[in-house]
């Protein structure tokens, strides 16, 4: 939402945007949102009296509220390009993160593939432990490499692959 944080609006109980938040219609600082602010004058105008504040009954200037409107867009205008210079700083900092993996083979994010591990070790229920794999997180699945037979397949210095 904004910076201010989340404001409601005291009439509708509904989230006042940043449109909503930039409305000033009385003096009294007791703020509403603009649909709000519209019902009011709406009412007033099919009564034919003028629309007043809620709080303090003082009669609403509209003439006021429309040229609060256009300093709402400008401001509006100045938020959005702040967003996308915000939006290209953080793609920055991720493409200076992935230069440190730039040495490192990534195919899936959540694939690890391990060589060089001893013949001991070889056996899913192990590598899901605390101890090994499961120290890092939820292991969702341990595959061995076997050969066609269905043995594991392992290396001239009694290693495999997992």
């Amino acid at each position: 939402m904004s910076d201010e944080g989340d404001k409601t609006c005291p009439l509708c109980a509904e989230v006042m945007d940043l449109t909503d938040q930039q409305l000033r219609p009385c003096k009294c600082g007791y703020d509403i949102c603009v649909w709000c602010w519209n019902h009011i004058m709406g009412m007033a105008e099919k009564d034919g009296t003028e629309g007043r504040c809620p709080a303090c009954r003082t009669p609403y200037n509209k003439e006021k509220i429309v040229q609060t409107s256009s300093k709402c867009e400008r401001l509006v205008a100045e938020l959005s390009v702040e967003k996308k210079q915000k939006s290209q700083k953080g793609k920055t900092k991720t493409s200076e993160a992935r230069k440190q993996l730039s040495s490192v083979r990534v195919i899936q994010r959540n694939l690890v593939y391990i060589v060089g591990l001893p013949l001991n070790l070889a056996d899913e229920d192990i590598l899901q432990r605390k101890e090994y794999f499961g120290q890092y997180g939820k292991v969702l699945k341990v595959s061995i490499s076997r050969t066609a037979a269905g043995t594991i397949q392992h290396f001239a210095n009694n290693t495999c692959s997992v």
